[in-house]
Formats: structure tokens, sequence, C-alpha cells
């Protein structure tokens, strides 16, 4: 896994480097944008050992750079399904090259099954865009969950129910997102 977010890393910021010597007409982000992003998470502990991840995120974006939204998303595995309702900055370093580099911050908090708490995530990466207002993000996301509360049943090794356990786990994460945004 380290290896192959390595290289993808490498990957797009060889990419970047190569776009910033091409002089093209990208439209420079401005006003009203919306994000729809997919993620593939790994988590730190033993219960979610990967998880899937869908977000939405409305605002507008000032002089070009900074960008303002809120948004919320669904993070779940086959245990437990996360949503968390955030506030989003972010920020495009170069916005008129093709491929530019983009830091992300969400604030918020999430609901799941009988929990509430606080929800953050931090991401860097590179934007695509286009001659068009059209853009593709692909960004590794460190992401930051209170503890949540998850119930489960506990089965012997011929399938008898043996208790119901409820446990504190942290659902804390290391992601691969990729979005579109337009």
């Amino acid at each position: 896994m380290k290896k192959t977010i390595l290289t993808l890393m490498l990957a797009l910021f060889a990419i970047t480097a190569f776009a910033q010597n091409e002089e093209n007409n990208i439209r420079t982000p401005s006003g009203y944008q919306g994000f729809l992003e997919y993620g593939t998470s790994w988590h730190f502990n033993k219960t979610m050992s990967t998880s899937i991840n869908l977000s939405t995120t409305h605002g507008f974006y000032y002089n070009g750079h900074v960008y303002v939204g809120i948004g919320f998303g669904l993070d779940f595995d086959k245990n437990i399904c996360i949503v968390p309702f955030y506030a989003n900055f972010r920020y495009v370093i170069s916005n008129h090259t093709f491929a530019s580099p983009v830091v992300s911050l969400r604030l918020g908090s999430y609901v799941s099954d009988n929990n509430i708490g606080a929800y953050g995530d931090l991401a860097f990466g590179v934007r695509f865009a286009s001659k068009r207002d059209f853009a593709v993000n692909v960004m590794v996301v460190g992401t930051y969950y209170d503890n949540v509360e998850y119930s489960h049943t506990l089965y012997d090794e011929n399938g008898c129910y043996v208790d119901y356990v409820t446990e504190k786990i942290n659902p804390s994460c290391i992601s691969l997102r990729i979005g579109i945004e337009w």
C-alpha cells in the first residue's frame, strides 16, 4: 500500500511539473463550484480495515485561489456508516496551469448510529483543469473522527450466539480521493 501511494504521488507531481511548462488557456475558477468526490479509506483499527466514502461540497471561489463551501459525505463499510457534515476550505496554488497543487481542509462533525462527534480532514493533491468550467481532483487525505460506539454479535466456531458486545473504535484513516469539480 505504501509503495502504491508513493508511486501515485510521484506520478502526480511529475505530471504537475510537466504541465507547469505548458502555456494553456485554462479557465481560472471563479464563482460557484460544486464537487463530487469518491474515495477509498484505510483505517487504523481492526474493525474497519477499508471503507468507501462519497461526498459533495458546494461553495464559491474567491480570487481564483481560495474556495469556501459546505458539504456532507458518507463513509461506510459492511459494519458501520458515518455521515460527516463540514465546512470546506480549499486553496489552489497555481490556478492558471493545467495541473495545480491543491490543499483542502474540512472541519465539522459527524453522525453515526448512536454517535455524534468531531470530524476533520486535511488533503493534499492535484487539480487537473480544463478550458471549460470543469476539473478533476486527485488527493491524498488524512481524516480524523472522534471515537465511534460500535455494537456487534459474537459467535463461536460453530456459528452459535455467544454475546452482544459494544465497544468504542476510532475510524480515523488515510484515503485516496478522486473527484470532479463543475
